[in-house]
């Protein structure tokens, strides 16, 4: 398999990583608050405990896709920027710290599905649900670091880089509602849920650039002189 088609692989991922979430979400039953009493909580944990187990297990399947994903994406954009990458880093960076914040939140949800009848307290609750929200402020960052580089270096088109600005300032409201326990943005408020598919409307378009331009190489490479200066070697796959 040559280098081209691994990447295209690589920045396909992402599709596989997304079929997970989507599989995940067919498990979802709605989420635990603290103000529940702790006969609703354990009815909850006890009628829906499997349904969480199976989709904290996909969810995390997904998290483990996504670190491909986001291997592949510092890739693309370092050959867009070049110099010392520092965006780029920045973006792989908080991918990471995104992915690893999801894994301890699901955890807790996979604690408290193994244990329905044991009546979670409110403080373990609040805590679960606030890691949630929290993993949306690296998330924002990644991608703002994606929304400079593509404005300033064509990583991925203009308007790829506004989805990305975008959906960085749904993730940022997101974290906000960690600290918010009424009203649309509270834990269980339908903005906090319309807010989260953001994501996807940058993720798939960018996906699929990847894959259909997996190579983005910047001035300075040994073919420079079959390619003037101020121009990007370009190979579509």
């Amino acid at each position: 398999m040559n280098q081209t088609r691994w990447e295209q692989w690589q920045a396909a991922s992402g599709f596989a990583a997304l079929a997970l979430g989507g599989a995940a979400m067919a498990f979802e039953r709605g989420p635990l608050t603290p103000d529940q009493s702790r006969e609703a909580v354990i009815a909850h944990l006890t009628t829906d405990g499997s349904a969480m187990l199976i989709q904290a297990m996909l969810f995390l399947a997904g998290g483990a896709v996504y670190l491909w994903f986001i291997g592949s994406l510092r890739t693309f954009l370092t050959r867009a920027e070049g110099d010392t990458g520092q965006l780029s880093a920045v973006a792989f960076g908080a991918g990471v710290t995104w992915i690893g914040v999801n894994v301890v939140a699901q955890a807790f949800a996979a604690g408290l599905a193994m244990a329905p009848t044991a009546g979670a307290p409110p403080a373990l609750i609040s805590t679960m649900n606030a890691i949630f929200t929290i993993a949306a402020l690296p998330l924002g960052v990644m991608l703002i670091a994606v929304a400079v580089v593509s404005l300033r270096h064509r990583a991925f088109p203009a308007w790829i880089g506004w989805l990305a600005a975008v959906a960085a300032l749904s993730q940022f409201v997101l974290w906000y509602t960690t600290i918010v326990h009424t009203g649309p943005l509270a834990a269980d408020g339908w903005l906090s849920y319309a807010l989260y598919p953001v994501f996807l409307v940058w993720l798939v378009p960018a996906i699929i650039v990847m894959i259909r331009n997996p190579v983005r190489r910047p001035v300075g490479t040994h073919d420079d002189a079959t390619h003037p200066p101020g121009t990007t070697r370009q190979t579509v796959g």
